[in-house]
């Protein structure tokens, strides 16, 4: 399944080229789980072989890569912790932990982001709680163009290195990228399901208590 899903995408940036390879790397990041390590690298095959630039498609993936996430920082800003605030209790969201992620981003926000683009999964949803913190916008766009410049630019550069070869090397890359992220995913709902546990058995605590007082 993996075949055909990066031969779809390495097919729509032959066809499309640089706007197809711009969307793609828009797409990567946001939700949208693009597999960058089989994309990017062939984008850089693709400059080894002449059909592409190798300046401009770096240029192109850290113009995408704001694109991207400056759309999911917004997204977070201006519809996540509203939408959080009026709804969070529903599921276990209280200000306090919004207030707690805010001060979070305050003072590590700028390693979080850029580090994040380099983790899978990671990569495609740490604009969101940046948004969400309200981090200052000048130190989000400078960690996630760095970020995004290492690690995007960093894949076309191996594959116009690599050339030929550049498929294997992505191909057992990518294996351990969906280790990880598997590891990532079990973690999150470990915690979530930790999470709620707590907050019910606070809100049984507190029952309790009002209870022993009425």
């Amino acid at each position: 399944m993996l075949d055909s899903i990066a031969a779809a995408m390495q097919g729509f940036v032959q066809d499309i080229g640089y706007p197809g390879l711009f969307l793609l790397i828009v797409l990567e990041s946001t939700f949208v789980p693009v597999p960058s390590l089989l994309v990017m690298p062939f984008a850089g095959f693709l400059a080894h072989r002449g059909v592409f630039d190798l300046g401009l498609i770096l240029s192109l993936n850290s113009a995408a890569a704001l694109t991207g996430s400056l759309a999911s920082y917004y997204f977070g800003a201006l519809g996540g912790k509203p939408m959080l605030l009026k709804y969070g209790k529903y599921i276990l969201v209280k200000p306090a932990d919004l207030a707690k992620t805010e001060d979070f981003f305050s003072k590590h926000g700028a390693w979080t982001v850029f580090i994040g683009r380099f983790v899978p999964v990671v990569r495609h949803v740490i604009s969101v709680p940046a948004g969400i913190a309200r981090m200052p916008l000048r130190a989000f766009l400078l960690q996630t163009f760095l970020g995004a410049s290492l690690w995007g630019g960093g894949l076309m550069v191996v594959g116009f290195v690599l050339g030929a070869r550049w498929q294997e090397i992505a191909k057992s890359a990518k294996r351990v990228d969906l280790v990880i992220a598997l590891a990532i995913v079990l973690t999150i709902l470990a915690l979530a399901v930790r999470f709620v546990v707590r907050r019910r058995r606070e809100r049984t605590a507190q029952a309790a208590s009002a209870g022993d007082q009425a």
